[in-house]
């Protein structure tokens, strides 16, 4: 009969059983599994010390790796025992990975004051530790890769351009892209997603039709798919979305479920509902995100019942709703009137699902008694609130206030206002305009002469603005595809 495995073997990776090292030392091979807890580590460590297993630099390594997943402040600690010569990269690389900010930018100082050598990996896992929207740092970090010789690694390039887009400078971000040699389609959807998330959608676009268009001849990826769609969401063209998803089915990616959600999620935005459910009904298998798509689009597009009763329907498919499931629908219901349905989900949140409501949760509920002129509900309600209400859940009060000429709750919603910002000028035109249609002049006088001797805030002038240069823009890409 055969013996029985060590422990641990089963879970172990198949390069373990031939290495030397951990056939040789049976006791290390804990080290390749996650522990527990601290406790379970200690005696491990303890034996890695003593044995002086703890100065062979691949051993130290992952001392430091798996302590980092369960203290990182005791990581820290066991790195500053360790004798330089068992540190490298490696060891470095993983703990600045796992770090915030400042900590990453000391470990690096740190690496380079013990004698330990920088990689093709520590710079990017500086750069994204680092990429907090601080543009002199990134900067900085920029410069350290033109110093050390990475400026021109993919790797590098790809985690700067990222970083760029963090804070806002996206003019660096193109540079950099335009700099690298050759572009992966990790660089590439990089590059669409930054530009979807500054909202430069129809740069986004573009960038996609460079990649369609280059000689390296880029696959896209679920990734490359989902940012596109989002630009075209951005964009709001129907035309761009119908060529955007023909192009998904002609590369094979329009099967995958996430590209199906994006889809959904775009056609929705881009003004046809029928396209957007047309896809959802043909969808064998549906998760809690085509569900979320799909009611957000029934929503805007002033299907309020039908999303409510998708909403419904989760439990028969299997899924939970979330916490922006239910902001979703209850905008839904805010949006359509749907009063009891409203106060029916909204209650079934922690009763039933185990959310704990948000205060976009309160503001959805606060806006649906709002619209339906139930301003008594919708104060008891912010009343009720277990943290202050922000100044969109009260503005949105009192306008209700002012329509429906409720001047003893808008007074009311107007001493909140104060607590929360000294700024109440807008809030204070709202409540004047409440006094003047109850013909309460003296009221309207005082208070609007209060707002102009405080200088709190003047009421701004009406302006209207339409910026064609992105419509006239996207004209000439629509139907590239």
């Amino acid at each position: 009969m055969a013996p029985p495995p060590p422990p641990h073997a089963a879970a172990l990776p198949a390069w373990a059983a031939e290495n030397a090292l951990f056939r040789r030392h049976r006791r290390l091979r804990p080290l390749l599994l996650p522990a527990a807890s601290l406790r379970a580590f200690a005696p491990l460590l303890s034996h890695c010390i003593v044995s002086g297993l703890a100065r062979n630099p691949f051993v130290a390594s992952r001392l430091l790796v798996a302590s980092a997943r369960l203290s990182l402040r005791f990581s820290l600690l066991l790195l500053s025992h360790l004798p330089a010569s068992s540190l490298s990269p490696f060891s470095f690389n993983s703990l600045i990975r796992a770090s915030p900010p400042r900590l990453a930018l000391q470990l690096f100082d740190q690496m380079r004051h013990r004698g330990v050598t920088t990689d093709r990996y520590t710079l990017p896992f500086l750069i994204h530790a680092c990429s907090s929207g601080d543009r002199p740092l990134c900067e900085s970090l920029h410069g350290q890769s033109l110093r050390l010789g990475y400026s021109c690694v993919l790797f590098t390039q790809t985690a700067l351009m990222n970083a760029y887009f963090a804070c806002r400078f996206e003019v660096a971000a193109r540079r950099v892209f335009d700099e690298m040699q050759a572009k992966d389609v990790v660089a590439w959807t990089g590059m669409v997603s930054g530009y979807v998330d500054s909202g430069m959608f129809l740069r986004g676009v573009e960038v996609f039709q460079e990649m369609r268009s280059c000689e390296e001849a880029v696959r896209p990826n679920v990734a490359t798919a989902v940012s596109v769609a989002s630009a075209c969401a951005g964009l709001g063209s129907l035309e761009y979305a119908k060529g955007l998803h023909a192009y998904m089915e002609k590369v094979g990616l329009e099967g995958e479920l996430i590209v199906k959600n994006a889809l959904i999620d775009m056609y929705g935005k881009c003004g046809s509902i029928e396209l957007a459910r047309g896809l959802f009904g043909l969808m064998p298998q549906k998760d809690l995100h085509s569900l979320t798509a799909m009611i957000s689009g029934l929503a805007s597009h002033g299907h309020g019942k039908e999303a409510v009763a998708l909403f419904f329907s989760t439990k028969e498919v299997g899924v939970l709703p979330d916490s922006t499931t239910f902001v979703v629908v209850l905008s839904a219901c805010s949006h359509a009137g749907l009063v009891d349905e409203g106060i029916s989900i909204f209650n079934s949140m922690e009763n039933e699902y185990k959310v704990t409501p948000d205060i976009k949760h309160y503001g959805c509920m606060v806006d649906l008694f709002s619209r339906a002129g139930l301003i008594a509900r919708g104060y008891q309600l912010i009343e009720s609130m277990p943290f202050e209400p922000n100044l969109a859940i009260l503005g949105a009060l009192l306008s209700a206030c002012s329509i429906n000429n409720k001047l003893d709750i808008g007074e009311l919603v107007i001493k909140r206002i104060e607590s929360v910002c000294a700024d109440k000028g807008g809030a204070g035109v709202l409540l004047s305009n409440i006094y003047a249609n109850q013909n309460l002049w003296h009221e309207v006088d005082s208070l609007r002469r209060k707002i102009r001797d405080d200088t709190i805030c003047r009421k701004p002038p009406g302006q209207s603005g339409f910026n064609a240069s992105t419509l006239n823009a996207a004209s000439h890409i629509i139907g590239q595809i």
